[in-house]
């Protein structure tokens, strides 16, 4: 009897260390792998981690030359105060090297807005072009962004229309629904021009965006905001009518519209800063209407 006693007392024992190896085994398991995904959502922000669970779809903007954090800063302030839904999410900011970081996250925002930085902020259309490439693709992979809309200002325009006609694989890249054009010098060649005696014919040639205007979308809806401060050919003071309209020219006229701002707010830096700017582009993308 105190044999079998024995034996039983050892095989139970036997049970008990092999039942509590086998749960510290997968405990450690368990905690190794959770540690590890809770790494890469710190430092990456996995796809999976993500995943945009809202009604309303992104809005990006893009600054033009010599912008920053600051252009849109105040113009996101106003429309989150006095509209219903918009709300800075994300800043996506291109570090001097070329490198993208992104900070904050979309969560249960209305209207996600996701305001994009170059620090080298006087670069070329094509490299701005680039970078925006680089932009959006790892907002589709790894934010899982199918769809936004598009604000630009000045120089941003023509960044974000070379970006467009450079597009080799769409399905790589967030589809944009609407393209609101602030000011934006579409017949500059190189830099700043003075269009006022050049003709129509004469632009048309020297544009790389109208000779590659066949790789836009068809059914892109593009608004083209200009200003007017005292005279229609002075424009906004940097931008003509001719320049911020030349769009007409490249995009589907079937999804293209302009709107004209006149007075000193008209002015171009001061484009985004224009209440009346805001209406203008919470009405066009979002149908919204001022709260007061």
């Amino acid at each position: 009897m105190k044999i079998k006693r024995f034996i039983f007392i050892a095989a139970a024992a036997v049970f008990l260390l092999a039942f509590y190896l086998i749960f510290e085994h997968s405990r450690a398991s368990t905690a190794t792998h959770t540690v590890t995904n809770a790494t890469e959502t710190a430092a990456e922000q996995t796809a999976a981690d993500n995943k945009i669970n809202h009604q309303q779809i992104p809005t990006v903007f893009i600054h033009g030359w010599k912008g920053s954090k600051r252009s849109y800063r105040t113009m996101l302030e106003r429309l989150h105060a006095n509209y219903d839904g918009p709300e800075r999410a994300m800043i996506v900011t291109v570090r001097p090297n070329g490198v993208i970081h992104v900070s904050g996250r979309i969560t249960n925002q209305k209207i996600p807005i996701i305001q994009i930085i170059f620090s080298r902020n006087h670069e070329p259309m094509e490299q701005q072009a680039a970078w925006l490439n680089n932009i959006f693709r790892i907002l589709k992979k790894n934010y899982t962004i199918d769809q936004v809309n598009v604000v630009s200002h000045s120089m941003g325009g023509k960044a974000f229309t070379c970006y467009l006609e450079k597009i080799k694989t769409p399905v790589d890249y967030p589809k944009i629904r609407k393209y609101v054009a602030i000011a934006a010098p579409f017949d500059w060649i190189s830099g700043p021009l003075n269009d006022t005696h050049l003709s129509i014919k004469f632009l048309k040639q020297q544009s790389y965006l109208y000779h590659h205007r066949d790789r836009l979308p068809k059914n892109l809806d593009v608004l083209a905001i200009a200003g007017i401060m005292s005279n229609a050919q002075e424009g906004d003071g940097v931008v003509t009518l001719k320049s911020a309209f030349f769009g007409k020219y490249f995009f589907n006229p079937k999804h293209y519209s302009e709107k004209i701002v006149y007075g000193p707010n008209a002015q171009h830096s001061m484009l985004h800063e224009n209440p009346e700017v805001d209406k203008i582009v919470a009405d066009y993308l979002w149908g919204l209407r001022p709260k007061n």
